[in-house]
């Protein structure tokens, strides 16, 4: 009798493993369909591509009010560049696929994740994705403009503090 209940136990085990093991691998499948369905890859290529264009723009340096020499301006160029190469590395897509699938598997029950593709396969999910990079434009240029109001201030706290620790 010990037997039949050590086996049955052991086969319930087994069974409610395999079990759990078919949701995460299908929730993980979802997480990727999200993925795809809603241009993950490409929102954060043009994100990317925002953030090191803004830095070899030399925003920073503009706000701050700093002025270079021509080799400063040279070296701090090549020094993007480097450092550009080495964010694309970090944060490509082979690199953070399986981080974001993992992340939204985790996040996300199978019936979460199958409403949030049943949005984004809509016309109004559609047109989210299609208008999100505009969107993140318009609203990044609006940051800037509040950012550059701020910076009047904020260079008298920098020299203020510089001139407290003198």
């Amino acid at each position: 009798m010990k037997c039949k209940l050590l086996i049955l136990t052991c086969t319930l085990l087994c069974v409610g493993v395999s079990a759990v093991r078919a949701d995460d691998a299908s929730r993980m499948a979802k997480a990727e369909e999200f993925l795809q369905v809603s241009h993950t890859e490409q929102m954060l290529s043009q994100v990317m591509s925002m953030t090191l264009n803004q830095t070899k723009s030399g925003m920073m340096r503009q706000m701050l009010g700093a002025t270079q020499t021509p080799d400063q301006t040279k070296a701090s160029e090549e020094l993007q560049d480097k450092l550009g190469a080495i964010l694309n590395n970090v944060f490509s897509w082979e690199k953070l696929r399986p981080i974001f699938v993992k992340a939204y598997a985790d996040a996300f029950t199978e019936q979460e994740l199958d409403g949030i593709i049943g949005f984004y396969k809509s016309p109004a999910g559609q047109a989210m994705i299609a208008k999100t990079p505009a969107l993140m434009t318009k609203t990044n240029e609006l940051v800037q403009q509040q950012m550059a109001a701020a910076m009047p201030e904020i260079q008298q706290l920098i020299k203020d503090a510089a001139g407290s620790k003198k």
